[in-house]
């Protein structure tokens, strides 16, 4: 079973590209500061804005990939540096390669996954033509396949939100993990480095905080998942397969050493129950046993009978 850690950046349409009517709809009603904050929003909604950087990685082998977003570029770009790989091209491209890490029950590992990069990933998809694997949000009381760190720290939402609050990077900092932000560096810095070119830059931060949630999910897996059924029963069938795996690889040509086994059982088995075989008396041996018999009378004959 493939164990997916993932995570997204994004960035909004700039407010004067979008149409009027519909920068009238989102502010409408709406106070001041609010309508600020919903100008400034644009790269929190798949409507109205796009994923740059998608950060993989895979628990089970460490390996880690970046796909992300450079404009106008229109070919894929691959580079390899040891076990991370760097994918750029465009937004439509970095799906289409996003999907391909996907297998029928891999688990979809996230911070916040549920409510923003499941629907955030599953809707750009279909904006731009492509079909997802499956269904990266799905139901919400469960840990496998989509598990949201997240909703196992507020326990599906039934915590106070105001005395339960925190982020990723508090979860981090209280679980002892190394934290992927510092100094001036934060989701916010995403926009402003993404205009500015530093694209690749954004890749290493978007797999930094892909890195911590990996870490934090090392961490909570055994103390918290474990009590939910449908994550344990999950990692019971992968303990399964991975001890199967390790079995004796079976002949080359398995059917014929089963048929070959099967015929020598049988005619074991055969020679087992067969009862033992009655000597066979010919003629000749009934002669030579008369005439060991009759001999003695003879000899006894001849025996001077002064003796």
């Amino acid at each position: 079973m493939k164990k997916l850690v993932i995570d997204i950046e994004t960035v909004g349409t700039p407010w004067e590209e979008l149409d009027a009517y519909v920068r009238e709809y989102l502010i409408k009603g709406l106070s001041d500061g609010d309508a600020e904050e919903t100008r400034r929003a644009g790269g929190l909604s798949p409507f109205r804005g796009r994923i740059i950087a998608i950060g993989v990685i895979n628990i089970e082998d460490g390996r880690s990939c970046a796909m992300y977003e450079v404009p106008g570029q229109t070919q894929l770009s691959v580079e390899k540096a040891g076990q991370r790989t760097y994918i750029s091209g465009s937004e439509k491209q970095i799906l289409e390669k996003f999907w391909e890490f996907f297998e029928g029950d891999s688990r979809f590992i996230t911070f916040n996954g549920r409510q923003f990069d499941g629907p955030f990933l599953m809707i750009r998809s279909a904006i731009n033509g492509i079909i997802p694997k499956r269904d990266l949000v799905g139901y919400r009381y469960g840990y496998h396949p989509n598990c949201d760190l997240r909703e196992a720290l507020n326990f599906f939402g039934t915590t106070n939100a105001r005395q339960f609050k925190f982020n990723l990077d508090l979860a981090c900092k209280v679980f002892g993990v190394e934290t992927s932000k510092g100094e001036g560096l934060d989701g916010r810095s995403v926009e402003t480095w993404y205009r500015a070119g530093r694209h690749r830059e954004i890749a290493d931060y978007c797999l930094d905080d892909v890195r911590a949630t990996c870490e934090l999910y090392e961490k909570v897996a055994p103390s918290l998942l474990m009590f939910n059924k449908e994550f344990r029963e999950a990692e019971e069938r992968a303990a399964r397969m991975r001890r199967q795996s390790e079995l004796p690889l079976a002949p080359a040509n398995e059917s014929l050493f089963i048929e070959s086994m099967t015929k020598t059982s049988i005619a074991l088995s055969e020679s087992l129950d067969a009862p033992e075989p009655v000597p066979v008396v010919t003629g000749s041996h009934q002669a030579i046993v008369l005439e060991k018999l009759v001999r003695p009378a003879e000899e006894e004959e001849e025996i001077p009978s002064g003796v």
